[in-house]
């Protein structure tokens, strides 16, 4: 075995190098996945997006829950009492509160 045999760390190494210059030199540009596009807010699709959670009955169910475990929660009486939960399918935010009299 001679000094110029190459272990696998300078292998892998100079490989990862190797691929990084390459995607470097070739340019490659944003993907497309990561663009934001603007829509109007009376175009069909910013309608559909707005109205898409509104007759939801995942979010009705969530926030029924929410109101009952906010049925258990004490506080002074004119407080506000709000719980949060984000819908698991669409990421939108889903709020209960309460009152306290």
């Amino acid at each position: 075995m001679g000094g110029n045999s190459l272990n696998r760390r300078a292998f892998l190494l100079s490989t990862a190098s190797f691929g990084g210059l390459l995607a470097l030199v070739s340019g490659a540009g944003s993907a497309a996945a990561f663009e934001v596009e603007k829509v109007g807010p009376q175009s069909p699709l910013a309608l559909e997006i707005k109205n898409h959670c509104s007759t939801d009955v995942y979010h009705d169910q969530i926030r029924a829950r929410l109101q009952n475990d906010l049925l258990y929660r004490t506080a002074a009486p004119g407080t506000l009492l709000t719980e949060t939960a984000y819908c698991p399918i669409c990421g939108c935010p889903i709020i209960a509160t309460r009152y306290v009299q």
